[in-house]
């Protein structure tokens, strides 16, 4: 049976060769209907379309996966009609490579196929959004130090107006805000220049033309004609039978005044006339005998009326149109320089992106952008051309949430200038809630005006039938809608066409017979009746709770989100015994679930932890995803404070955090223990002191025990068993703490000498797992609470890690400061997600994650809470259309006052937010299939609804005056789809002050509970009593439990992984780490006092920035005294060598790309090549000062250079090739890297076992065959007639040729090994190894 399309739907499908709208409302099908769209394109029998030449652009990767599935499948099923069908079979081939994408994929692609016509390199990457932010704060630094440097006077007056403190964060929050914004329009350098010069007005006609002020004017008359509103229903009042007629004349006063204000139409006559508007005195009252309460009435209507202009004046009206101007005047420097701080920022961040091959996802769009379209002439290149050949159709899913380089791009590849439209566009406007993105809904809304509904080359279409929810959820979303979103406020006039109407079809709701008998017993059917009529069990609800109960205070539930969270729990146990919803699959009622249950809010942070809390208090599974938080779980938090430590232990709030974590276990009191050993010092001095005096005294201990005992095993055993009686005999006479406190730092610090060890030569996400398996810390975060998820946030970590060692970035060091700085500039990422989809939980998620979701059973919670109106009241506000808003600032005089512009555009973003508010309630609402419940607190919760009760009566009985005045005709739907009055919408300041006004509006429809604090408190008893009686059971349970079962679990958790080496033994290793390894193994051997090298650590002293500076202008003065007869080249390098600190390995590194640079058959000097190198970048210009020409030149004359030359003339020299090979434990002992190079040695292991048969397990698996993987690099090798043979470059310091020898022999050897596997096939053997030290300038031979 095929689907039943309507006629709107069939039309949206059927219609070609034209531009085409579609306003799909919420749950119309949009997606169906374009699916099928496609679907009859490529099946069409006159004029098939192949599927890659549409273009297909979705807003989200799932979304464009979803919809490949979909087409495919439809594909699939057409086959199965028509078997066969070459163009079918086409189809399913072809669809794999179509341009099914969303905008970013898109662009990416275009970017990658023609990156040659914008002289961009091939092989660039996306950014990595941490990494980007970093860099974006190192180049902002670099261009206001720049600007410091050499400052002009706008400069300096910008940074005293604007600076605040002593840092520059203000001014760089103002430069990063304003080059974002500026990055959602097609040509950010004409967007910002096109406002400079606004705030040049120079007299009142041109402020009153000035295009920031026009919407302001607007604003201002609506709120006057409010005013107007008001007085008339207060002069209507008075003018009633017990109405208070004293008062009629000052009344009516008013209203004279409000009606010649709202016809004001410029912002400097409405200046002159409200600073000049003065109030007649009300009339005595005495003797009044009519009602009280519309004497009240009218006063309070009056005092409205006059608050909010009171508030007019105080707002916009602060001072004369002439100061005003000044401001303007004096602001205007300030705006042009912030332009050219923004201008200059994004093009040396350019520049820098450029320089690391990195692009961020706004670049790919303005690199797609410049390969489409000209800037100059904004006409199409001949990219486009060829795209618009391609695709017959661009179909834009979303078309709402575009912006203006979305629609510049997608514009630029349809055939429009050729005067043939083919652009479909399907969305909703009244779900565009991504503004914050810069998504622009306007650019919807134009085409929606302009659009003609009728048969026309640029047609809309409207989808107003909802296939997803009942009726009850529809007609309270339509009545809700109706009252607070129109044309003045939320840009869409929600009316008729606008409404949402039934097309879904759900069984109804079956009757109870006796309701006082079901599940719920007698409390559920008192909730389902409201002021005594009896509600359908799908209504939606409205629970309040008042914040200010007295009851309340002193209790958990004082606080506003615990107090909403217990009333939520408390519905859904209602909801699990009462409510029914339709099942999927069969169609039929059946009982919720918690899997049906979804709570949406407006913003997680500080809300969905608690709703997580309460609910699982009360025992209802409930879980959450937060898009934030993840540094801040405690165990991301410990293991980055132990790399912290481990890169540098002189920190006390990270080694503090260690030792009180389980991977040293020190309590409380063990820390203050250590503290007090030595409170003269910081506290790491003092525990690292402690930590090497109880090692050296144990290090004592060992070597005293082991020359007195042999190493019998038994007599160790005996021994142990006796110094852990001794230890445990030592807490008791020395009361304990303090030995204990030793004992676990000692064990702890002989962890982290190992794991310390491990540090220069341990990829960072190893080192991780290091930590977390020697700690054991990684076991013991699974058994925590929540332990699957805090597995999966370490998880994350690893790879983060992993990722970040792919970067240019190395080292822990630069990855802690990586993650700090993460952690300073707000980078965040949310929590692992451990719950699949199919589990029976309450979800709680923000309602934009919800946009495209349904649900049975939908709860929007925190509708008391306020609206975020941050953005509008920093130093700077944005907007597309109306600029850049500063305030007026004075560096000098100390005078700050925000300019009537900034007023201007503040308050139109104000409207613009607040519609997007109504856009997000409106997605809310339509989430829930069957039932929807708003929940929220509010502060005497029953007066205000007494309040708004009486608003919405006066407003309905005006409205339907005025109606009845209009037209004789019936005035209930006219009332019912009026709009509640634009005052009371535009001052809203959360999303009960409009939803309560708008369902009050109707009466009893909707109920309206206010939960009684005294309910909640009996409840939560009742809860805890329940609780406590099943923690009883069990615990009976517990204790007559089978015997015999019990030592069965016990038995299994006892056994032991007899393969403990594999989890433990490493399968890959790089020769550098196996030469470290040896020759540390080899130091330790020898105890040396003596710390080689390679082992000791760089420490950088910390200097004040002047000090350095001081110090490295003597020290450049010394050096020129010294050094006055040496060459330039030497006085770099030195200069090199005096600031950096690992200038080692920069030479070496240097040395190594010049030797792998160099052309040995080149007759150009070593000067002449290295000059090439750096100037077609292969080495850098500090590579080439590190490295000197004349040790260069002496090695290349040399019998080696010269053998070297004549090999790569004939093609057999070869340099910097890596290798990967296999080798058996045993050959790897061969060359010292044996069982010890492992993480274990079969002797640790072999101890931490408890049997001899153990032992012997353990001792064969040591010995098993199994390969481990050796990767390196060799320098240089070139094979001549009798062998191969093997160069290493070296730039070790040392003395003599011996010490290299020691350190690379075995090494190197390796390496001949590795080349004679390769080349066995040849049966070439390496008949050399050498060794050039350029310390030395010496060739060694092995």
């Amino acid at each position: 049976m095929g689907v039943s399309w309507t006629a709107e739907q069939q039309k949206v499908i059927d219609l070609r060769n034209r531009n085409i709208l579609v306003s799909a409302a919420a749950g119309s099908g949009k997606t169906a209907v374009l699916v099928e769209r496609i679907v009859k394109m490529i099946t069409d029998k006159n004029h098939p379309v192949d599927i890659d030449h549409l273009l297909i652009v979705t807003f989200t990767n799932a979304a464009a996966a979803e919809m490949r599935e979909r087409i495919g499948n439809a594909i699939e099923k057409a086959l199965e009609e028509a078997p066969g069908d070459e163009h079918l079979l086409r189809q399913l081939t072809l669809i794999h490579n179509a341009q099914i994408t969303t905008i970013d994929s898109f662009c990416l692609y275009v970017v990658r196929n023609h990156f040659h016509e914008i002289d961009l390199e091939p092989n660039f990457r996306i950014g990595d959004e941490g990494e980007l932010k970093l860099l974006r704060e190192d180049v902002l630094g670099k261009v206001l130090e720049e600007n410091y440097e050499e400052p002009t006077e706008a400069f300096s007056n910008f940074v005293e107006g604007y600076a605040s403190g002593r840092t520059d964060a203000a001014l760089n929050d103002m430069i990063l805000q304003l080059y974002e914004f500026s990055r959602s329009y097609p040509w950010p350098g004409k967007w910002l220049d096109s406002f400079v010069g606004t705030y040049k007005v120079e007299n009142r006609e041109q402020l009153d033309q000035a295009k920031w002020i026009k919407p302001l004017t607007e604003n201002i008359c609506f709120v006057l004609k409010d005013c107007k509103h008001l007085s008339e229903q207060a002069l209507e009042l008075t003018m009633q039978d017990d109405g208070p007629d004293m008062y009629e004349k000052a009344v009516r006063s008013d209203l004279e005044k409000y009606e010649s204000l709202s016809e004001l139409t410029s912002f400097c006559e409405l200046s002159e006339a409200l600073s000049n508007i003065k109030y007649d005195r009300l009339a005595s009252s005495r003797g009044f005998e009519g009602d009280p309460d519309k004497l009240e009435l009218v006063k309070n209507l009056r005092e409205q009326a006059k608050d909010v202009v009171k508030k007019l004046c105080k707002q916009y009206f602060f001072c004369s149109p002439e100061m005003m101007i000044e401001q303007l005047e004096r602001t205007e420097p300030m705006l042009e320089e912030v332009v050219r701080l923004t201008k200059q920022f994004a093009e040396e961040f350019a520049e820098a992106k450029r320089r690391k091959n990195l692009v961020d996802f706004h670049d790919v769009e303005h690199f797609a952008l410049q390969i489409l379209v000209d800037e100059e002439t904004e006409k199409a290149k001949k990219t486009a051309e060829e795209f618009r050949d391609t695709f017959e159709e661009i179909m834009i899913d979303e078309y709402q949430d575009s912006n203006e380089v979305q629609e510049t791009l997608l514009r630029s590849i349809s055939r429009e200038e050729r005067g043939k439209n083919n652009i479909f566009m399907v969305g909703d406007v009244k779900q565009s809630i991504y503004r914050f993105r810069l998504a622009r809904p306007e650019l919807f809304m134009k085409k929606y005006d302009s659009y003609s509904l009728e048969e026309s080359s640029t047609q809309r279409i409207d989808l107003h039938k909802n296939f997803r929810s009942r009726e009850e959820v529809l007609s309270c979303t339509n009545d809700i809608f109706y009252k607070i979103m129109a044309r003045s406020l939320g840009n869409v006039e929600y009316d008729a066409e606008a409404a949402l109407y039934p097309g879904a079809s759900y069984p109804a709701t079956p009757v109870q017979e006796n309701p006082t008998e079901n599940s719920a017993g007698e409390k559920a059917a008192e909730d389902e009746k409201v002021s005594g009529k009896p509600i359908n069990g799908f209504t939606p609800e409205i629970l309040l709770a008042d914040s200010n109960d007295e009851l309340l205070e002193d209790t958990e539930f004082s606080d506003k989100k615990t107090l909403e969270a217990k009333m939520v729990a408390e519905k859904i146990r209602q909801l699990m015994k009462t409510q029914l919803v339709t099942d999927k699959a069969t169609g039929a009622l059946r009982p919720v679930r918690y899997s049906d249950i979804v709570i949406l809010l407006r913003s997680l942070s500080g809300w969905a932890d608690s709703l997580v809390e309460v609910l699982n208090e009360n025992g209802i599974p409930a879980h959450t995803v937060s898009s934030t938080g993840y540094f801040s779980a405690v165990e991301v938090q410990t293991v980055l404070s132990m790399l912290r430590i481990l890169d540098n232990p002189r920190q006390d709030i990270p080694l503090a955090a260690v030792l009180r974590s389980p991977m040293a276990g020190l309590s409380d009191e063990e820390l203050a223990v250590l503290r007090l050993e030595n409170g003269e010092v910081p506290f790491h001095e003092a525990v690292l002191e402690l930590a090497e005096a109880l090692y050296e005294e144990s290090v004592d201990t060992r070597q005293k025990n082991h020359s007195t005992d042999a190493d019998d095993s038994h007599e160790k055993a005996d021994r142990s068993a006796k110094e852990k009686s001794n230890a445990e005999d030592s807490l008791e006479e020395n009361g304990g703490l303090q030995t204990a406190a030793h004992n676990k730092l000692l064990d702890f610090y002989i962890k982290y000498q190992q794991l310390r060890q491990l540090v220069p030569d341990t990829p960072i996400h190893e080192l991780i797992e290091r930590i977390l398996h020697e700690t054991g810390y990684g076991h013991y975060v699974s058994a925590m609470p929540a332990g699957k998820r805090r597995m999966a946030n370490l998880n994350m970590l690893l790879e983060k890690a992993a990722a970040y060692e792919k970067t240019s970035y190395k080292g822990l060091f630069h990855f802690v400061r990586y993650i700090d700085e993460l952690q300073k500039y707000d980078v965040d990422f949310g929590e692992a997600d451990t719950v699949g989809e199919n589990e029976d939980v309450v979800r709680i998620m923000s309602i934009h994650k919800s946009k495209g979701l349904e649900f049975p059973v939908v709860f929007v919670c925190g509708m008391g809470k306020n609206f975020n109106k941050q953005d509008t009241r920093s130093k700077m506000v944005l907007h597309p259309e109306l600029g850049i808003g500063l305030d007026y600032m004075d560096g000098k005089r100390r005078i700050k006052s925000p300019t009537i512009a900034k007023k201007a555009i503040a308050k139109q973003i104000d409207l613009e937010n607040l519609g997007e508010e109504l856009r997000v309630l409106y997605v809310a609402l339509t989430r829930a299939k069957e039932k929807l419940i708003l929940t929220g607190t509010l502060k005497d919760a029953p007066e205000k609804l007494e309040f708004f009760r009486q608003q919405a009566a006066l407003y309905a009985h005006s409205c339907e005056k005025t109606d009845s005045e209009i037209s004789e005709q019936s005035t209930e739907k006219m009332t019912d789809t009026t709009a509640i009055p634009y005052l009371t919408r535009e001052s809203a300041t959360g999303y009960l002050d409009w939803v309560l006004p708008a369902v009050l509006s109707y009466g009893e429809k909707y109920p309206v509970l206010v939960v009684e604090a005294a309910e909640l408190v009996l409840q939560e008893v009742e809860n805890q009593t329940e609780q406590n009686e099943g923690l009883i059971g069990r615990m009976e349970e517990i204790h007559q439990a089978d015997l015999h079962l019990v030592e069965k679990l016990e038995q299994r958790f006892a056994q032991k992984y007899p393969y403990q080496t594999d989890i433990l033994r490493k399968n890959k290793y790089s020769v550098s780490e196996l030469k470290h390894r040896a020759m540390r193994e080899k130091f330790e051997a020898e105890q040396e006092e003596s710390v080689p090298a390679f082992l000791e650590e760089p420490v950088t002293p910390t200097i004040p920035l002047f000090i350095q500076k001081q110090g490295s202008v003597e020290q450049e003065a010394q050096n020129k005294a010294q050094d006055a007869g040496q060459d330039a080249e030497s006085k770099a390098e030195q200069k090199i060598e005096s600031n950096t600190a690992n200038r080692g390995a920069l030479r070496g590194t240097a040395v190594h790309r010049v030797m792998e640079c160099y052309d040995f058959t080149s007759e150009k000097s070593v000067q002449e090549q290295m000059d090439a190198m750096e100037k077609e970048e292969k080495i850098t210009a500090d590579m080439r000062t590190l490295v000197k020409e004349r040790i260069v030149a002496d090695f290349v004359s040399s019998e080696t250079g010269k053998r070297m030359a004549l090999a790569q003339r004939m093609g057999a020299l070869y340099r910097e090739k890596p290798f990967v090979m296999g080798f058996t434990e045993e050959e790897l002992e061969n060359y010292g890297f044996g069982a010890r190079s492992n993480t274990d040695t079969c002797e640790n292991i072999h101890e931490k076992t408890d049997s001899d048969q153990e032992k012997e397990e353990q001792e064969k698996i040591c010995h098993e065959e199994d390969l481990t993987l050796i990767q390196g690099i060799i320098d240089v090798f070139w094979i001549e007639d009798d062998g191969i043979t093997v160069l290493d470059y070296k730039t070790d310091r040392v003395d003599t040729a011996q010490e290299l020898i020691d350190r690379y022999a075995t090494q190197l050897k390796l390496y001949a090994d590795a080349l004679e596997r390769v080349f066995a096939t040849r049966k070439l053997k390496v008949k050399e190894i050498l060794i050039y030290s350029f310390r030395l300038e010496k060739l060694i031979v092995l």
